[in-house]
């Protein structure tokens, strides 16, 4: 017998309505959830479990199994202060995300794992992106430490014109877990071109962000419709996308993993 359980709503408590879902594994479901309450409007993500599912099942179905720590770069896209400095709102999606890629961010530094952190600098002397302003600024929490690498670009694409590449070569990165800001420009970008380049790409969706945009048949467009369409994008042609649990659970089993081969290896000599 299967049970469906009320799912209320986290801003105001009323009841929500199932607006689409994603089958990740057998069992395992992605839903993404709106409020019923017209005031609040409230969206967001849910997981549901059908029947004994365990994480390590949905991780290796989306090839999480096969990430390898030392070889994996996180890559932290365009978090930096300039969306306080808009001379207008911006709605957007996934208030969540920076609290996502902090959670990521803490893993990788946990592990001593590579570690980049994307700055964008923009030559409109007007933007908030452009040297000087304030909005340069790394997010607080979100600052890079000074082992952790920083590239600057002016374009959306992270690669283009950049030195990531050799770097990551250098070290022998092939894997990438990109997040940050936005969901269809730099980091879409970003990712093509990685994928492209030969690179593995996970992307949590849970950890990237955008805007509402006004479109050009003069409708608005929703930040979450913006955002379904560039992982879906993604899905389809460049990488996987994931959530933020799998890459942790997939960080903490290869960790452990390579921990237990050393130990092994030390005993025999």
């Amino acid at each position: 017998m299967r049970i469906k359980l009320p799912v209320n709503c986290p801003d105001c408590g009323s009841e929500t309505r199932i607006r689409s879902s994603r089958k990740m594994a057998e069992g395992y479901n992605i839903l993404y959830r709106d409020c019923k309450n017209e005031e609040c409007g409230a969206r967001f993500k849910a997981e549901e479990i059908i029947k004994d599912t365990t994480t390590e099942n949905v991780a290796e179905r989306f090839g999480l199994m096969d990430l390898k720590p030392g070889a994996c770069a996180l890559m932290i896209i365009d978090q930096q202060q300039a969306d306080m400095h808009y001379p207008y709102f911006r709605k957007r999606n996934n208030e969540r995300a920076e609290y996502n890629m902090y959670r990521l961010l803490s893993a990788w530094r946990e592990h001593s794992l590579p570690i980049i952190h994307v700055r964008h600098l923009s030559g409109d002397p007007d933007s908030p992106y452009s040297p000087g302003h304030p909005g340069v600024r790394f997010k607080l929490g979100l600052e890079p430490l000074a082992n952790e690498e920083i590239f600057d670009k002016n374009i959306t694409d992270a690669f283009l014109r950049s030195s990531i590449e050799d770097w990551l070569l250098k070290r022998s990165i092939r894997q990438l877990v990109v997040v940050g800001s936005t969901s269809e420009g730099a980091v879409e970008a970003t990712v093509r071109s990685a994928s492209n380049l030969g690179f593995t790409v996970w992307v949590p969706d849970d950890a990237c962000y955008t805007f509402e945009k006004f479109g050009y048949n003069a409708e608005t467009l929703s930040p979450e419709d913006i955002h379904v369409l560039a992982m879906t994008n993604l899905q389809q042609d460049n990488s996987t996308v994931v959530d933020t649990t799998l890459v942790l659970h997939a960080i903490e089993h290869a960790t452990a993993t390579t921990k237990e081969g050393e130990s092994n290896g030390q005993r025999r000599h």
